[in-house]
């Protein structure tokens, strides 16, 4: 049985060769005989409009073939990545509130509206394969990355807070892997879900969430301190990466990584951006009774301005350096200073709310 099958691939397999080797044979003879004038008077070929006609053309035209390539691909990707790659960085977006028994609900329906502008209202553009224009910028995906981060993060925090079915599997959807289109980059090439796909049915379940009915156990003060914690920590963490990385390579000729972190740390304080926004409103109160409000306030100016920080060439460049920037220190310097307002909020919020003795 197995003799019999092998012998069976060996004649198909020399049945196959045979015809590779004919039909190279026959192409390289019919294209020697295209290429070889006729004598006499000059006639029309028999196969004058056939397919190795136009073979011949392009070898013989190659100088201009690859001229025609390249101006097509610089279009294509070129135009295609400026049409395709604007950032969706609007700060001023009105969110719309799904139910107002969620407690607390200008901040949930905020989550929602970052994961909606980066993954419905925009492509998802680090799962896409080189062939999309897309792909070849940086700043997209390295922002969508960030904003989708600072959501997941925070989804994270709530989950815990709330013990919802809704928010545990939105963090569980929203920990999937950025970077997948169609096929899986773990173990084998399988096809696995896409990167889009999962966050937005973790954008479904915050929605699901948005409109149930959830009242938390604690008092609003312990609310609002574990967002601000939560805020704190993601500025921390990106300081401590802006930090690092200047360090390491502001003495690099190239710094090619800049660019990357720059778009990523955009991204999350765009995020947490809006989020600020939405405490601000759902602990109004608190804010104000406490004196705080105008602390907030300036935090968030502090944001808005390195959300709207947008060089044309990202330069991490060392101190002494002249004539260059570092559009990296820029952005930790605005973090900073909303931090520091950050911190002093929660500060006398905790404080405050400790009985004297």
């Amino acid at each position: 049985m197995t003799q019999a099958i092998l012998t069976k691939l060996k004649i198909t397999i020399k049945r196959l060769l045979g015809k590779c080797v004919y039909g190279y044979v026959y192409l390289k003879n019919t294209i020697r005989e295209l290429r070889t004038p006729l004598p006499g008077p000059s006639k029309p070929r028999k196969h004058k409009n056939n397919f190795f006609n136009f073979i011949v053309y392009l070898t013989e035209r190659w100088r201009v073939v690859l001229i025609g390539l390249a101006g097509f691909f610089c279009l294509y990707y070129g135009l295609g990545a400026a049409v395709s790659s604007k950032i969706n960085n609007s700060l001023d977006e009105a969110i719309p509130i799904a139910a107002e028994n969620v407690a607390p609900g200008h901040t949930v329906a905020a989550l929602v509206h970052i994961l909606k502008t980066q993954v419905d209202d925009s492509p998802w553009t680090p799962a896409l394969p080189a062939i999309f224009p897309a792909a070849v910028l940086d700043n997209l995906p390295n922002f969508q990355i960030g904003a989708k981060d600072g959501v997941r993060y925070m989804v994270k925090r709530l989950s815990k807070y709330y013990k919802n079915k809704n928010l545990q599997e939105a963090e569980t959807l929203l920990n999937y892997p950025a970077d997948i289109w169609l096929f899986s980059q773990i173990g084998q090439d399988k096809l696995a879900p896409g990167s889009a796909k999962q966050y937005r049915k973790a954008l479904a379940k915050l929605k699901d969430f948005a409109s149930s009915s959830v009242t938390g156990s604690l008092p609003a003060e312990y609310e609002l301190s574990n967002w601000l914690s939560g805020i704190e920590y993601l500025f921390e963490k990106q300081l401590n990466i802006l930090q690092k990385h200047i360090q390491e390579h502001n003495t690099d000729l190239w710094d090619w990584k800049a660019d990357d972190i720059f778009y990523q740390t955009q991204g999350t304080i765009y995020a947490v951006h809006y989020i600020l926004s939405a405490l601000a409103k759902d602990y109004q109160d608190i804010i104000v009774e406490h004196g705080q409000y105008e602390k907030l306030t300036e935090a968030l100016g502090y944001l808005r301005d390195a959300v709207a920080l947008s060089p044309v060439v990202i330069k991490n460049a060392p101190r002494q350096d002249t004539f260059a920037a570092n559009h990296l220190v820029y952005l930790g310097f605005d973090i900073s200073r909303a931090l520091n307002n950050l911190q002093s909020i929660h500060h006398n919020i905790n404080y405050k709310r400790i009985p004297a003795l």
